[in-house]
This record gives structure tokens, sequence and C-alpha cells, in this order.
């Protein structure tokens, strides 16, 4: 029963991520049977794992939408607001991460106030995110790319046209369905949350006990490891090496955070082959 109990964690997570896509579709007109949502999803995160910078598999996921017959606009405009989503639940984490450290440290006064300070700071990333995406900015980037590639008027035309109607979809969406992000964001950290947990089960299973409170550490202050090696594919090697410096300064042996982040690596692998052979199937099908 050891592998399912380490796999359990993540699949909790890569369902709570499929749904909260799945709420951001819906309020798009999008109505995806979940199964292949949730397909769809893990083949994207198996390019984002492979390619530099972590975002490869934004594309996959529209491709794969447009196959099922969903306007390109439309599913460009519901991977970028369920990305949104996805950063700011990711955000939220690396802020409970910081505080819980401050508390154990015994940082009791700093903690609150670290605490009201970085929520108000993400609320304002947030804003000005939604602000950016609800200001046109495809549509400028388009017009600057046609004048910088000197494309025809042609082509510069039909890109512009799509990148108006993919910020028309945005715009709406934030307009009339204000919750669609929150409901997307709320998923979304509910599956940073299983990550965090993630950690302590794979520790329990090495033998190894930890607080709820250290796993949430580990969790938080993995990510920005994680995204200072974006140029690095799937962040090989400096998120094991960061991970077992964090689970060290933790009072976790070395040997111990090192088998922990490679029984992550693992798990990884698994979903991400589920994920590739998925877009390979769809591939074959397609001729």
């Amino acid at each position: 029963p050891v592998l399912p109990l380490a796999l359990l964690p993540y699949t909790v997570v890569s369902l709570c991520d499929a749904l909260g896509w799945r709420v951001v579709l819906r309020a798009f007109g999008v109505a995806q049977p979940f199964a292949r949502l949730w397909l769809e999803r893990l083949a994207g995160e198996a390019v984002n794992s492979v390619a530099p910078t972590g975002v490869g598999g934004e594309p996959v996921k529209i491709l794969l939408l447009r196959a099922d017959g969903v306007r390109g606009s439309a599913a460009a405009a519901a991977v970028v607001t369920s990305r949104t989503g996805l950063i700011l639940a990711q955000s939220l984490l690396v802020v409970f991460g910081i505080v819980a450290l401050l508390v154990r440290l015994g940082r009791h006064v700093a903690a609150p106030i670290a605490l009201a300070g970085l929520l108000g700071l993400t609320a304002l990333f947030g804003l000005l995110l939604v602000r950016v995406q609800k200001g046109g900015v495809a549509r400028m980037v388009a017009r600057g790319l046609a004048g910088l590639l000197r494309t025809s008027s042609h082509t510069a035309g039909r890109v512009e046209r799509s990148a108006a109607d993919f910020d028309a979809h945005l715009a709406t969406v934030y307009a009339t369905r204000r919750l669609t992000l929150l409901g997307a964001a709320a998923w979304h950290m509910l599956g940073w949350l299983a990550s965090a947990a993630e950690v302590w089960v794979v520790l329990r299973l090495l033998g190894t006990s930890i607080s709820q409170t250290d796993a949430l550490i580990v969790e938080g202050l993995a990510q920005p490891i994680r995204a200072t090696s974006i140029l690095v594919p799937g962040a090989v090697g400096t998120q094991e090496g960061g991970g077992v410096a964090l689970c060290s300064w933790l009072g976790i042996p070395p040997a111990t955070g090192l088998a922990l982040w490679l029984v992550r690596r693992g798990r990884e692998v698994l979903f991400d082959a589920v994920g590739l052979l998925y877009l390979a199937a769809r591939n074959l099908r397609r001729r």
C-alpha cells in the first residue's frame, strides 16, 4: 500500500487543478467531460515539465481544446485565466510558508504583521494582473509584432482580429463573471495544500515525522527555488539541491531530504508519462 499512499496526494492535486480549469471553461461556455479535461491538463503539464521556462504546455492545452471544437480565442483566454488563478494560489502558498516559518522561529509578533502585509501585496498583484489582461494587451502585442516583423496587411489584420477576440473574451469574463477567477484560484489553492500534504505523507512513509507547519514551510519555500530555475527544464537538479538544503535547515537528515525529492521527482515522471501518452494517442487519432 506504500505506492498508492505516496501517489494519493498528487492525484488530489491534479484533480483540484483540473476542477479549477473546469470552472474557467464553464465561464467561457465550454463543457468538457471531466476525464478528458484531466488528461488534457496532464498533457500540458507534462510538456511544461520538459520545456525551458515551464510554459510550453499552455499552447498544447489550447491546441487540444481547439481539436475538441473550442474556438481558439476562447481556449487561449480560458488557459490564461486558469493560469492566473494558479499563480495567485501559488503566491498565497508562498505567503503561508513564510508566515509558518516566522511562527516556527518564535516571531509571534512579526507573523501576523507579515501575513497582513503579504496578503495585501498578493491582492495588489492579482488586481494588477487582471487590469493588464483587461487592457487589451494581446491586441497591442499583435500590432507591435506585426510592425516589427513587417508582415502583410492581410496577415497582420487576421492576427489582430484574433488578439482582439481573445481580449474581448477575457474582458467579458472578468466583467460579468467576477467569481470565476476566485473559484479557479480556490481549487488551485486546495491543490497546493494537497501538495504540502504530499511532503508530510512521503516523509512519514520514509520514517520521518514532521509537523504540518514544517510541511507547509517546505512546500511554500520550494516555490521560489523552482522559480529561480525557470530556464532549467523541470528544474532538474536545482529543485533537489535547494529542497535538500531547506529540509536540512528544518532538521531533516540530508539523506531523507534527498529521498523525499527523488520520490517526488519519480511521481512527477509517472504523471508526466500519463500526460505524454495521452498526447501521443490524440496525435495518432488525428492521423
